[in-house]
């Protein structure tokens, strides 16, 4: 094989490598965006029976997740993201940009994780079920089970307590 031939043949395969790439990508995008989808429609089930005006609200609304590598004018994750204001007090669930092996991370804003900590929900494909995670700066997270009980408790703890 002379080295145009395998200038050919070496490009044939980069070819099918990328295509390929794309094609996983592309399944676990989607798969990505259902998951968060689902997490979103089974959080407003959960509170739909104590929702009221002015102290217990969900919304959803379109949301384009982009980071460092990944600018908001270029970005494929196009999905929701989901506002619960409870009390007068917002808690956000913002969707990441799908991590290494379809990993899905939604960060959850307006709970404090200490001084420099964050929140987030994290599903590790193949897995369906999510876990909170709380981060606070370089030791390992604390992680738990997420349900509707686990997410009752979290925002019992946004409404101020009278005192006594």
């Amino acid at each position: 094989m002379d080295d145009v031939q395998q200038l050919g043949e070496m490009l044939r395969h980069y070819a099918e490598s990328e295509a390929h790439k794309k094609q996983v990508f592309e399944s676990q995008s989607a798969e990505w965006a259902k998951r968060i989808g689902a997490l979103f429609d089974e959080i407003q089930q959960w509170l739909e029976p104590v929702k009221a005006p002015d102290l217990l609200e969900v919304n959803r609304e379109v949301y384009v997740a982009s980071g460092p590598s990944v600018p908001v004018e270029t970005s494929p994750f196009k999905t929701e993201k989901l506002s619960i204001l409870i009390a007068g007090k917002p808690v956000e669930f913002v969707p990441e940009v799908m991590g290494v092996g379809g990993q899905i991370s939604v960060a959850v804003m307006g709970f404090t994780a200490a001084r420099y900590g964050s929140v987030s929900l994290v599903c590790l494909p193949p897995s369906t079920g999510w876990q909170w995670r709380k981060t606070n700066g370089l030791k390992d997270p604390d992680t738990f089970e997420f349900d509707a009980n686990f997410l009752a408790q979290q925002l019992q703890s946004l409404i101020p307590r009278e005192r006594a």
